[in-house]
């Protein structure tokens, strides 16, 4: 069993997808606040100084929820009101979570450059490295320009200097070698691609000056030249120590930040070598780029700029995450407060949900603070697009077949041998994994939290035992006990997994998520998943079957779950996983327990070896996300470890002191993030903890010093350099014991699990974010209706019974267009393997059950989805016979349903003349966030009349979920329009 981040498909692609600017859902900029932009500073005068009006000072942030990158923006001109500039993410990865990022701004203050990926992507080698995307942001209007290559998530990209260049960089280097890294350059102006060069190594910093392009290669400040598609790089000077930070003057000096011991470190190299400037304690000291330079801000009283050109600084108390252009405004935190809890939109912005984001801020030259809430969604006034720029980087060809070819061809060419990935045959399009998706009798109900804790809290002691009886929740599956399925693993030397260090796991992994991102608490829907289609979670590429990854559920349980592996879970052990979270988690215990045992069989000991401690757990989490290495070069790999030059040197305890932290999980290593989540844990959809602290005697978890894993003589590693072990081979990995909780670890000094629920108690009760939606009822008074659900066999769904009438009518739903064509030279056409990846299910409407997918516009065909009701035939006259009239009333859900959709109306061969009609209606606004039945009003329908309806409308952009409900067919005597205004079967 592997976990959710193990995205191996991001590591083994060498063909990734470029996605042209359409495909990034975008928000455009205001020239000026309005009247009614709330202002950072409501007494912008006497908070920023009388000069303010005429400043051209501004800010760019970036920071990320469930709807994206949120890039922001602020003028002091206008008191520094924000506003959302763009908002970057990818329709194609719907589901998939939440979003993080890194933006800078250039050196003429016209553009920004940003790199997103979604969050889950942090913990993953591959997608770290290489799978994060790129773009280019037009200030002035917030324009977006996709570039076309997938780039490293690290907090030292993208690199801006004092020009319109911009340096993003991508590495191949893995768990087992540093591999090459390419540095893509990029003129902002016009979103284009200058160069890709290519250099051998793990290269960092790559920062372009007006001397030229530096970077950090092997601990070393190198220069970096350019020849064809290679780079070389020309050592200037040793890095003084491991790195947080880089930036360039307009005179083409270069300062760094650096840590020595318990100390942050300013440094600045003039062309020869590198001079101390000052320290501070670490942590305490920032270091970030400004307008021809760079600034020094927090407690900067132990550093001298006095003979630094273009290094100012600023005393500022506090965390510090950014600073103006110009050195006016200092922003603490900018952060959604969605990331508290990783959830789905949380409700109003009372409650400060995904959108809803939070700014505070100090003004330097008054020293006054601020705090603001920005709506992402606020109506923006007119842009301002007088600035130039020149069309997409890459533009999809104008062709109806999606992209999906590696190299951005369309589909005709994707499958045809002239693409860079050619599928072939059909059948390596099928997923592997065993429990497929959309499946009614496998639906995953999303517990609550407080069932979650309760389940880690008896699984962790083995009393994981309550009994699911036979059929539950109509999965058919026979009874079962959760840890009778999958026993309590027993670890090497006896103990227990303490509890929270399996929970501060599943908030990690899944957010507490054991069905999909779409469902909220109390709803069924697909369960969570990894890349089970081999396709990066895209919707546009064709699946990959030798690339799936089947993960499944809240602890992402993966062996035994795919056809590819040697052996595989019978029918209950695999429904069980894959519907049931508490069975789920008793299955992903084992993964823990095995990575201990692994360890433990090397010798490898955390501190004095007592799984009590939580302490004691870092090596067997690290080993859980990256691998245990058992054979050759033994022990845990280098990409976790915490000297790792991809992570801030000077970073502060993932959560200690602010969730902020959740929005930029790239700068901390896995075992750090558990503990980080272990500490402070997750907040739920209504704003209360998701479990218990542990108990800490310390008052935290103590965790590994960055350096605890480096040592010459066990790694080859030097803990005082910038980079450690430039190697990243076999040589880097740990394989030693390490002891950082001194020889008298006891539970006065380390910290032990606390248990809320009392071992042996029953399940709680669930506490489900919305009602379910009616157990048949009927439109109005109309008990006569016949009902036609999406569900075509009526299965019993949450106690729903069996469907009255259930031959009365049918249901179909028809994905892609349901044809699979040979064209002649041994490849297909294949688009039901497009239009299904973007088909969910979900515990909402009528029966407690809807499909959904997405609103899609008339040029994307293979999205397309259809949904057919119609009455049993048998019911319905012949064409030359009077039609038999209904009232037509469609059932909308509470919640799911977001687009206008139309519904067309056939009426079926005829000799009246009956012609076709439709109706379009807002499945959101006509739901008015209650199961609703609406009516439609009266048609007539001969022998193969139906309804249909698809999700592919003029001005479809992907994001709104376009929803198959129930349908109620009325016998009806006489003609009734009704809101529709429904021409009576065209008469």
């Amino acid at each position: 069993m592997t976990p959710l981040m193990a995205l191996s498909l991001v590591a083994a692609s060498t063909a990734l997808v470029p996605l042209a600017s359409s495909d990034t859902t975008v928000q455009t900029a205001p020239a000026a606040a309005d009247s009614t932009a709330p202002r950072l500073f409501s007494t912008p005068g006497k908070d920023l100084g009388s000069g303010y009006a005429s400043s051209s000072d501004a800010i760019v942030q970036a920071t990320g929820d469930a709807e994206g990158l949120h890039i922001l923006s602020a003028k002091e001109s206008d008191g520094f009101s924000f506003y959302e500039i763009a908002r970057l993410n990818r329709k194609e990865l719907s589901g998939i979570g939440p979003w993080t990022g890194y933006v800078c701004t250039t050196g003429s203050e016209d553009y920004a450059a940003a790199v997103y990926a979604p969050s889950m992507w942090a913990n993953e080698p591959g997608a770290y490295e290489r799978g994060a995307f790129a773009a280019v942001i037009r200030l002035s209007d917030g324009k977006v320009t996709e570039i076309p290559d997938r780039v490293k998530l690290a907090y030292f990209t993208p690199g801006c200097g004092t020009g319109d260049e911009v340096a993003f960089t991508s590495s191949s280097a893995t768990d087992r070698s540093a591999g090459s890294t390419t540095v893509i350059s990029v003129d902002a102006a016009t979103g284009s691609v200058s160069s890709r060069r290519t250099v051998k190594g793990y290269l960092t910093h790559v920062t372009p000056t007006q001397k030229g392009t530096v970077g950090v290669l092997g601990g070393d400040l190198v220069d970096l030249k350019g020849n064809g598609k290679k780079l070389s790089a020309r050592k200037l000077a040793d890095v003084p120590g491991p790195m947080f930070a880089l930036t360039a003057t307009k005179n083409g000096t270069v300062d760094v930040g650096t840590v020595d011991g318990n100390s942050s470190v300013i440094s600045r190299f003039d062309g020869k070598d590198f001079t101390e400037l000052g320290r501070a304690p670490k942590g305490k000291v920032k270091l970030l780029p400004v307008a021809d330079g760079a600034a020094v801000v927090g407690d900067v009283k132990g550093i001298d700029t006095s003979d630094t050109p273009g290094l100012s600084k600023h005393a500022v108390d506090g965390r510090v995450t950014g600073i103006s252009r110009h050195g006016h405004l200092v922003t603490h935190s900018v952060f959604s407060e969605q990331m508290k809890g990783i959830t789905t939109r949380i409700g109003s912005p009372s409650n400060k949900g995904a959108g809803t984001l939070t700014v505070k801020a100090t003004a330097l030259k008054t020293g006054a603070e601020a705090t603001t809430l920005v709506d992402a969604d606020r109506k923006r006034p007119k842009p301002d697009s007088s600035l130039p720029m020149d069309p997409a980087a890459f533009v999809m060809a104008d062709d109806d077949d999606p992209r999906n070819c590696g190299e951005g061809a369309p589909e005709s060419q994707c499958l045809s041998g002239s693409g860079a990935d050619v599928y072939g045959l059909i059948g390596q399009m099928e997923t592997p994994c065993l429990v497929k998706r959309n499946d009614p009798k496998r639906q995953a109900l999303q517990a609550s939290a407080n069932q979650v804790e309760w389940a880690v809290d008896q699984a962790v002691h083995g009393n994981l035992t309550v009994t699911r009886p036979q059929n539950w929740h109509d999965t058919g599956l026979s009874a079962y006990t959760p840890q009778g399925l999958f026993p309590k693993p027993a670890l090497t030397g006896g103990g227990e997994i303490p509890a929270q260090v399996m929970l501060g796991i599943l908030a990690q992994e899944s957010n507490f998520k054991q069905a999909s991102w779409h469902s909220m608490n109390g709803d069924s829907g697909n369960v969570t998943r990894s890349d089970w289609f081999g396709n990066e979670n895209g919707i546009h590429g064709y699946p990959n079957r030798s690339k799936a990854d089947c993960g499944y559920g809240i602890a992402q349980v993966t062996t035994g779950m795919s056809w590819e592996h040697d052996s595989q879970y019978d029918a209950v052990r695999a429904g069980a996983v894959t519907t049931d979270y508490a069975a789920n988690i008793a299955a992903g215990l084992q993964i823990l327990a095995e990575k201990w045992n692994q360890l433990k069989a090397l010798g490898m000991n955390t501190n004095n070896g007592s799984p009590a401690y939580i302490e004691n757990w870092y090596m067997a989490l690290w080993g859980y996300n990256s691998g245990v290495y058992t054979d050759g070069a033994v022990g845990v790999g280098f990409f976790n470890n915490p000297i790792n030059p991809s992570y801030p040197a000077d970073r502060q305890p993932f959560l200690r002191y602010s969730y902020d932290d959740a929005s930029r999980p790239g700068e901390w290593n896995y075992s750090e993030k558990i503990f980080g989540w272990a500490e402070n844990p997750q907040m739920t959809w209504n704003a209360e903890e998701s479990y218990s602290e542990p108990n800490m005697p310390l008052g935290n978890i103590k965790v590994a010093p960055r350096t605890a894993f480096c040592d010459p003589a066990i790694n080859a590693c030097n803990p005082s350099a910038a980079d450690p072990c430039p190697s990243w081979d076999e040589q880097c990995r740990w394989d030693g014991w390490v002891n950082w909780m001194g020889d008298s670890q006891n539970t006065s000094n380390s910290s032990t699990e606390k248990l809320s629920y009392e071992l042996g108690s029953g399940e709680p009760e669930l506490q489900s974010k919305y009602g379910h939606g009616p157990c048949i009822d009927h439109p109005s008074v109309y008990s006569n209706a016949i009902i036609v659900d999406n569900l075509g066999q009526h299965e019993e769904t949450y106690g729903c019974g069996d469907f009255e009438g259930a031959d009365d009518g049918k249901f179909t739903l028809q994905v892609g267009d349901n044809i699979t064509m040979d064209r002649g030279d041994g490849t297909f056409r294949a688009t039901p393997y497009i239009a299904g990846l973007d088909l969910h299910q979900l515990g909402a409407g009528y029966d407690h059950h809807v499909y959904f997918t997405h609103s899609y516009e008339y040029t994307e065909p293979f999205h397309k989805v259809t949904g057919r009701w119609q009455v049993n035939q048998a019911k319905l006259p012949s064409g030359d016979q009077p039609g038999q009239r209904y009232k037509v009333w469609v059932h909308l859900p509470s919640h799911g349903a977001e687009a206008v959709v139309r519904y067309d109306f056939i009426p079926g061969d005829n000799t009246s003349g009956a012609k076709p009609d439709y109706c379009n209606v807002n499945q959101k606004t006509r739901s008015a966030g209650k199961d609703t039945w609406f009516e439609m009003g009266t048609f007539s329908f001969w022998k193969g009349g139906r309804i249909e309806m698809d999700n592919i409308h003029k001005g479809g952009t992907g994001d709104d979920n376009v929803v198959f409900d129930a349908i109620a067919f009325v016998p009806f005597n006489y003609e009734d329009p009704g809101p529709c205004a429904l021409v009576d079967g065209g008469l």
